[in-house]
């Protein structure tokens, strides 16, 4: 009965989540493939320009690299969900007035994790992969003649990764970790063609894809003590070269008539290259944390182009700084402040008209534990720019809040029986 009400408060959680995602940050960038690939991992390397995926925590869930969940304190679960406010500014020619601004808020993550042995643990959740949202008016030119005639263009969905991660210990200083996820989600697209030249009624096209495709990430840390006061961490992850599939329902409207001999079928919607990504990071004291992430992942092999873009290698750089604050209560010494800062830059996997475009900004924020109770809180900012207003295109500045909610308390643990 109990594992029935779990899994039904999963499935509850899973639909929630789905409506919540509903996004209004308009995204210009994200009409090609599956749209924006997320960056961040929401957790706590989020204040620290998204690097530290070599480090692992014994009480908060580093989301980035599957081999950390087995620092996890042995006999206890945790919890973690997060949300976040973004708020974006719009410029360049293309921006129409009054549509200069937009801002959303969402729930970003659901995870949870266990550790099932000393040396193994365990993390189920869902996170976010990509994000589809852009409209835009342009011309549509008719096959064979040189007439245009004006079309509006409209996207909107979410891919999203339930996933399901295990790590073990294999030494004292050494954890291996494997992610299994499930990339799903739909995506809807339509172009609305208006009369004119030859078309006496409005032309409209939908096409709806539902996304499901497996999806693998390993992941290892390593550290080690180098000195009296200082401690070395590396970490490393790689994802496996992915082919995403989709089924396609398209529908084709003329006027108030729609056009026969348009039905479901499945196809593949984009492949997604491997990708390799490392950290280093170093404590002093066990107080100072500096961390260094670096991913890269080669699109230009699958030669994916159009008229004025084309997919290109991307990558990613992140520089981050952390202070810790811990505190003895009850004979227990726990981490109980920490404060954060970092800064990032990344080029995506989009290129328009020979732009390549590039995201880079700072986040800064921090966390706390209570002490009379199992929560424990995040919170962190990033401000940001993305894209430019070089030959036509749009330049995104960007604000966006996170918060972190984290709780944990004792796992089905066995009390001994006295006579």
């Amino acid at each position: 009965m109990l594992i029935k009400q779990i899994l039904l408060n999963i499935s509850g959680l899973i639909c929630f989540i789905q409506f919540a995602n509903c996004q209004n940050n308009n995204s210009p960038y994200s009409i090609v493939g599956i749209g924006d690939i997320e960056h961040s991992s929401f957790d706590r390397t989020s204040g620290m320009g998204h690097s530290g995926m070599a480090l692992s925590s014994n009480r908060f869930l580093y989301n980035a690299n599957p081999a950390s969940y087995s620092a996890l304190d042995d006999k206890f679960f945790n919890f973690e969900i997060s949300a976040r406010a973004k708020f974006i500014n719009y410029t360049g020619s293309p921006i129409a007035a009054g549509s200069d601004a937009s801002s959303d808020l969402q729930i970003k993550k659901f995870s949870l994790a266990i550790k099932i042995k000393p040396k193994w643990g365990i993390s189920f959740g869902i996170l976010p992969y990509s994000t589809a949202n852009y409209s835009f008016y342009g011309n549509k030119y008719i096959l064979g003649t040189n007439l245009a005639v004006p079309a509006y263009y409209q996207g909107t969905g979410s891919v999203n990764q339930v996933y399901l991660s295990n790590a073990y210990q294999l030494t004292k200083n050494f954890s291996v970790g494997l992610q299994a996820a499930y990339l799903f989600g739909q995506l809807s697209q339509t172009e609305n063609i208006s009369p004119g030249y030859g078309v006496d009624s409005a032309l409209v096209t939908n096409r709806k894809i539902v996304i499901g495709s497996p999806y693998f990430k390993p992941g290892f840390q390593y550290n080690k003590k180098i000195s009296k006061d200082w401690r070395l961490y590396l970490g490393g992850t790689a994802t496996f070269k992915t082919t995403i599939d989709g089924y396609y329902n398209l529908t084709v409207t003329d006027g108030n008539t729609a056009l026969p001999g348009y039905k479901d079928f499945k196809t593949q919607v984009i492949t997604l290259p491997a990708q390799y990504a490392g950290s280093i990071a170093a404590k002093l004291k066990d107080k100072y944390t500096f961390a260094v992430d670096y991913s890269f992942q080669n699109w230009s092999n699958l030669n994916y182009q159009g008229i004025s873009y084309k997919l290109v290698n991307s990558n990613f750089l992140g520089i981050g700084f952390e202070a810790a604050k811990k505190q003895t209560f009850r004979d227990i010494t726990i981490e109980r402040h920490f404060w954060q800062a970092g800064l990032f830059y990344s080029n995506s996997y989009l290129q328009i008209t020979g732009q390549q475009i590039s995201d880079y900004g700072i986040t800064f924020g921090g966390g706390k534990n209570f002490l009379r109770s199992n929560l424990g809180t995040q919170l962190n900012f990033e401000i940001g720019q993305r894209g430019t207003t070089t030959a036509g295109l749009i330049q995104e500045r960007y604000a966006q809040v996170n918060l972190i909610l984290s709780y944990r308390d004792f796992w089905f643990v066995k009390v001994k029986k006295f006579e």
